[in-house]
């Protein structure tokens, strides 16, 4: 018999909004990277205290989640955090199939470690989650769908939730696609396909690759609205569109054209053509009605995203950065 925590039955549970709309003072774990910054903006300027292991930025507390103890970094705060979004771990997939023991000391013991001090704190835990979780078998999975990751990362994932589902609330969970960036972006793979077109070399693009990516704000904002409405279970953050990694480079292809012609050769190939230590889900589409039907969220499409991508990237071309 399967013993294992069911997260779908703690889904969905919602509570009133703060009145002043601003709600409470959260930790940003783990910050220093792609979503960290845009959590920042989401929960607007002295709501956040952020944290980073070795990438260090302005007003950013160390954090080690191996070894920082939750309580006594907090005792150094000017007040007790009412919720803490853990962004803590590593993210790099063949990082953690090369080094499954070492990964998981911290994307399983140290972030349950920290999840379990927070919340003996009374402080909420919001895990962020991949969907890394799924095999990729299937178009649109559903946070009813059960969890069958083919990667270590997402069996990293999936054994912290399976964690957090066992407990009593408050917690939340949110699964995130693929982060997309409408503006230039050093961390986003459109800036650098943009960046790409205009050299003479190989884009090798995947034609069997299926995701829903969101813009990384829109992410953001959900997760902040979440967290502000005492939002209880599993959420999915999935964009509303589903496409191909092919057809998402064909509408920067379009938008890029706009500007200049492109010099690059586009290669395409299946996802299975490209080395990697473990083989990539081919579909990793979320659904994601609960949290439009639960708070109205809105997220926009990759292609709008892509496009507004192409044209900052020229822009910032054109002023010379």
């Amino acid at each position: 018999m399967d013993d294992r925590p069911e997260l779908r039955r703690c889904s969905g549970r919602k509570a009133d909004v703060k009145p002043d709309g601003k709600g409470p003072s959260v930790l940003l774990l783990g910050a220093s990277g792609f979503l960290g910054p845009a959590l920042r903006d989401a929960f607007g300027a002295g709501r956040a205290v952020v944290t980073h292991l070795s990438h260090s930025g302005e007003g950013s507390l160390f954090f080690d989640a191996r070894s920082t103890g939750v309580s006594d970094f907090v005792a150094a705060l000017p007040g007790k955090p009412a919720a803490a979004v853990i962004l803590l771990g590593i993210t790099n997939i063949d990082h953690c199939a090369r080094d499954p023991a070492g990964s998981a000391e911290v994307n399983v013991r140290g972030i349950i470690r920290v999840i379990d001090e927070a919340r003996a704190l009374g402080i909420t835990p919001v895990f962020v989650s991949s969907d890394a979780v799924f095999d990729g078998s299937r178009a649109y999975w559903s946070e009813d769908d059960e969890p069958f990751p083919i990667l270590t990362y997402g069996r990293q994932k999936l054994e912290v939730e399976r964690h957090l589902a066992a407990l009593p609330p408050p917690w939340i969970i949110v699964r995130l696609p693929k982060l997309i960036s409408p503006e230039r972006n050093a961390r986003c793979f459109l800036s650098g396909w943009a960046e790409g077109l205009g050299r003479r070399e190989r884009i090798l693009c995947a034609t069997d690759q299926y995701f829903t990516p969101a813009a990384v704000p829109d992410a953001a904002r959900a997760i902040a609205q979440l967290v502000r409405a005492q939002a209880q279970g599993l959420y999915h953050l999935g964009g509303p569109e589903r496409l191909s990694r092919r057809a998402l480079l064909g509408v920067v292809l379009g938008e890029y054209r706009k500007f200049a012609k492109p010099v690059a050769e586009v290669v395409e190939c299946s996802l299975r053509d490209i080395p990697v230590l473990e083989p990539r889900p081919l579909d990793t589409s979320l659904r994601s009605d609960r949290i439009t039907a639960d708070f109205g969220a809105r997220f926009r499409t990759a292609s709008e995203v892509a496009r507004a991508a192409v044209r900052s990237y020229f822009a910032a071309q054109a002023a010379g950065k």
